[in-house]
């Protein structure tokens, strides 16, 4: 018999967790797999994350709120139902609009964590070096399959 509560999470169940590291009030319950972390997050009203990037790719699905993307030096506004793109080592930031939290649905690979590194922190060189090392994979794996 398969035991579903192996592989089967209940996000209004799970202990919400900090998801924003040292640039953002970012939280909520989230797992991480192998390959992939997923979550339910929350940026509460009056709030934003500051500018930060990872060296991991994200998608982010709103679910409720409004909130102000900046990225590679674009603004957008994003509400319910539009997916959020954020392509590894982009420094973005996001500032709610209105009175109403930001949620939304995330999915990063799992490369890097959760948190990403303030545009201006101390993390910045570690995130450099990783970066550099996936392009040259990735580049070696162009190389292999031609």
């Amino acid at each position: 018999m398969v035991k579903f509560a192996k592989f089967v999470h209940n996000t209004r169940t799970m202990k919400p967790r900090h998801a924003g590291g040292d640039y953002s009030t970012a939280h909520g319950p989230f797992i991480e797999g192998e390959r992939l972390i997923f979550g339910k997050i929350t940026i509460p009203a009056g709030t934003k994350a500051e500018p930060h990037n990872h060296p991991n790719e994200q998608f982010s699905y709103v679910l409720q709120g409004r909130v102000r993307m900046t990225m590679g030096g674009k603004v957008k506004m994003a509400g319910p139902g539009d997916i959020i793109h954020t392509p590894a080592n982009t420094v973005h930031s996001a500032t709610v609009i209105g009175d109403e939290d930001h949620i939304f649905i995330t999915c990063k690979d799992a490369s890097w964590g959760i948190h990403g590194i303030k545009a201006d922190g101390p993390k910045k060189k570690a995130a450099r070096k990783l970066a550099k090392k996936k392009s040259v994979k990735k580049s070696a794996n162009k190389k292999a399959s031609r």
